[in-house]
């Protein structure tokens, strides 16, 4: 069944490449992705050892795609070599994503033996044995997503009690510490996966997945200033990993450091394209890293509207021709942020590519903040996002069971819409009270990385319509809370200039 990929935190953001596992990008050149950095000790031929560490230093970097042939290639290699399937099934779990392939992963688990017994009694030494019965914990026949994540997180505690020297038990521990963290980010876990994750830069401060998953431990605007030593060495370890590239500008983008994140997503891209190009592939217009590149450009007050116009042609297809969901996402996601920032408000997609219901409900948010004032637009963007948002329950049910976060936010979407409605009906306290409950609802949800969740930022959207009210201390305070969520946001900044201003 086609899986419906969707941003963690909903609308806006999206931190997770939007092609899967099998559509991703061949392996195409062979070059520095981290694996000189990788000392795990495998009992096996060289030349399946080989594959595998390549696999494994992929692995760490979220390049599923191709870390899962190069696993296959060490099986090939050495067909007995249990830690080959082991790997190509972690492929199949991405845990800061909310994704898990649990159908795809026991396949290929039988491709090795049939049954957990026989494939336990392949592994070659005890270390083998272990990360084998994590996995089959974490592919288990019992319990919800989240018992199993957090079953193979007691699996990999135990290992690092056992082998604390063993850094890729480490990272891989520090990770599944990160994934029982369901529905958003949980503070206290991510600064527990830190903890465990710090040691093991202290010795190995080269190693993918230690940076990796360190840089994820501190991708918010607190503990952004943690992650510099990371975002410093990450991208020179794995420089033909397109999300290595990308990941450095978690950081950057929680210190609001816009030119680096620019740069970074630029190098993220070019790794791509080079790759696509090797394939016999055009560039990607689309996708997550030309996303996070168009809102670091908006943030300096660049033109984006090139790239976002490249997204557009690929979303929106040919007479005949079937629209692709992710480009269609990217492109509503990139849409709507050049045109709460410039103004440059997007004209509709045709029907094909409008028949998504995630992408149109971000784009008649967007139609209603250009029309912040018609009441009669309002009242018919709020239904139909309403109608939209009832439809989203039972094919997140289908499509993404684990996902947690993404109707939080639409309904925080749907919110700013109602408020708006109420302003411009004439009832102006009513709906400044309901800003004020929507961007509270808003501040209560977990702490998301990358750029906001939707479109607008509703402190910020509050402070704009107390600013139009000649409210300017009120729309001072509104602004600074949209800034500790969103350091560095141009409208933010520039909202709190004309408040404390004269």
């Amino acid at each position: 069944m086609p899986r419906l990929l969707l941003a963690s935190a909903a609308l806006a953001l999206c931190t997770v490449p939007l092609t899967s596992v099998a559509a991703q990008t061949a392996d195409a050149a062979v070059g520095g992705v981290g694996t000189e950095f990788i000392v795990f000790e495998v009992e096996t031929s060289e030349a399946a050892k080989e594959h595998f560490l390549r696999g494994l230093a992929l692995l760490h970097n979220f390049e599923y795609g191709r870390a899962a042939a190069a696993f296959r290639e060490s099986q090939e290699a050495d067909p007995a070599f249990a830690m080959a399937y082991w790997g190509e099934a972690m492929t199949h779990n991405h845990p800061l994503w909310e994704e898990q392939d649990r159908d795809a992963a026991r396949a290929i688990l039988a491709r090795l033996a049939p049954t957990a017994e026989e494939r336990a009694a392949k592994a070659r030494g005890p270390r083998e044995k272990a990360w084998m019965d994590a996995l089959e914990t974490l592919y288990g026949d019992s319990g919800s997503k989240e018992e199993r994540d957090h079953a193979y997180l007691a699996k990999m505690r135990a290992m690092l009690a056992m082998w604390p020297d063993d850094i890729d038990v480490r990272a891989f521990t520090g990770l599944a510490v990160l994934g029982t963290s369901h529905g958003g980010r949980d503070i206290a876990l991510y600064m527990e996966a830190a903890g465990i994750l710090e040691p093991g830069f202290m010795t190995h401060e080269q190693h993918p997945g230690i940076l990796h998953y360190l840089i994820h431990s501190y991708d918010d605007p607190v503990h952004a200033p943690l992650g510099r030593r990371m975002a410093q060495r990450y991208a020179k370890v794995a420089p033909d990993a397109g999300h290595a590239q990308h990941m450095i500008s978690h950081i950057f983008h929680a210190l609001a450091d816009w030119e680096a994140s620019e740069e970074a997503n630029i190098l993220a891209d070019a790794v791509v394209d080079r790759q696509r190009a090797a394939a016999g592939r055009g560039p990607a217009h689309c996708g997550h890293y030309n996303e996070w590149l168009v809102y670091a450009l908006l943030q300096q007050g660049k033109d984006a509207s090139e790239r976002v116009a490249l997204c557009r042609a690929d979303a929106d297809p040919a007479e005949g021709e079937e629209a692709n969901y992710g480009a269609v996402r990217s492109y509503s996601v990139m849409a709507a942020w050049q045109a709460v920032d410039t103004g440059i408000w997007p004209e509709p997609l045709g029907e094909e590519a409008n028949k998504f219901r995630l992408p149109r409900i971000t784009m008649t948010h967007v139609a209603a903040l250009q029309h912040r004032g018609d009441a009669e637009k309002l009242a018919s963007a709020v239904s139909n996002m309403r109608l939209d948002a009832e439809q989203m329950v039972p094919l997140l049910a289908r499509t993404a069971p684990d996902d947690r976060t993404t109707m939080p936010w639409v309904e925080r979407a749907v919110a700013q819409v109602d408020a708006l409605l109420m302003l411009a009906s004439g009832d102006t306290d009513a709906g400044i009270r309901a800003l004020y409950e929507a961007a509270r609802a808003e501040s209560a949800l977990p702490v998301v990385f990358g750029p906001p969740a939707i479109a607008k930022p509703s402190w910020e959207l509050l402070g704009e319509e107390l600013l139009a009210l000649g409210r300017k201390a009120d729309a001072a305070e509104a602004f600074r809370h949209s800034l500790e969520f969103a350091p560095g946001r141009k409208l933010s900044l520039e909202g709190l200039a004309r408040a404390e201003g004269g």
